[in-house]
């Protein structure tokens, strides 16, 4: 196993010492708030695009890997961009922490696609919610982790409670080397730094990160916090991001809770 890296270390510690849960979830229902309309009318364009064509046949794939209709979680399901990929889903439970978000989804894009027949709509908080043991067959979320929220051995490990035997996990999350040249300078700059800065100046900058906590992860680091958590079978990719909406690169993992 890797040893894992100083900025890796550094976003742990905000995450676990500083980090609010309802102070970051009220910035995150506060700036949805305000792109919701905008957020819901790039749902037209991106299911014209080559990296939700990609990510729609990864998703119709895991849907029929199982032999039986599924209950799946669409964890940030904000707009409901993927409501339609989904096949061979007898329930659907699509939950995120903005209400205005929810609201749109309930006329999400290519709606009369969509072949569930029941499917519900949640407001919560995946770090503070729970739900019993073996309740879902497949759990997906994208576009959720890495800005704000972070990718740690607890989610994942709850996500694994959730998952019935031979469940499947599918997410993505920022990967940081699609970020521009200048903003992983910058990145390494504070890494090197901040090893030398007082203790105070080092709370001042973990308390300003906080506020707007970005979860970025190299393949190695994601990989790594996957090996500590409860899943044995997993697979981690990037991708660039073929979009007109975002330029960048993604983290791709599929995880396998066991069958036994």
């Amino acid at each position: 196993m890797h040893p894992i890296s100083f900025a890796a270390f550094r976003r742990y510690l905000i995450f676990s010492k500083v980090m609010n849960y309802q102070v970051v979830e009220e910035t995150i229902r506060a700036g949805y708030r305000e792109v919701t309309p905008q957020y819901r009318q790039d749902d037209e364009t991106e299911v014209l695009t080559e990296n939700h064509r990609r990510i729609m046949a990864t998703l119709q794939q895991l849907c029929h890997s199982f032999e039986h209709p599924i209950r799946a979680l669409d964890l940030g399901c904000g707009t409901g961009r993927y409501f339609h990929c989904l096949t061979n889903v007898s329930e659907l439970l699509g939950m995120d922490i903005s209400e205005d978000m929810l609201r749109a989804a309930e006329n999400p894009v290519r709606q009369e696609q969509i072949s569930i027949p029941n499917l519900r709509l949640v407001s919560a908080n995946a770090y503070l919610t729970d739900f019993p043991p073996k309740t879902f067959d497949l759990i997906y979320s994208l576009g959720m982790f890495g800005n704000g929220c972070p990718v740690t051995v607890e989610i994942l490990n709850k996500f694994h409670h959730w998952l019935t035997p031979g469940g499947k996990l599918y997410f993505n999350t920022v990967d940081i080397a699609g970020l521009p040249f200048l903003a992983r300078a910058r990145r390494q700059a504070r890494e090197k730094v901040y090893p030398m800065l007082t203790r105070r100046m080092q709370a001042t900058l973990d308390e300003r990160a906080a506020r707007h906590p970005f979860f970025g992860m190299s393949q190695m680091e994601l990989e790594q916090v996957l090996n500590e958590s409860r899943f044995r079978k997993f697979q981690v990719k990037s991708h660039v991001c073929h979009s007109p909406l975002w330029n960048g690169r993604h983290l791709e993992c599929i995880a396998i809770k066991d069958e036994v």
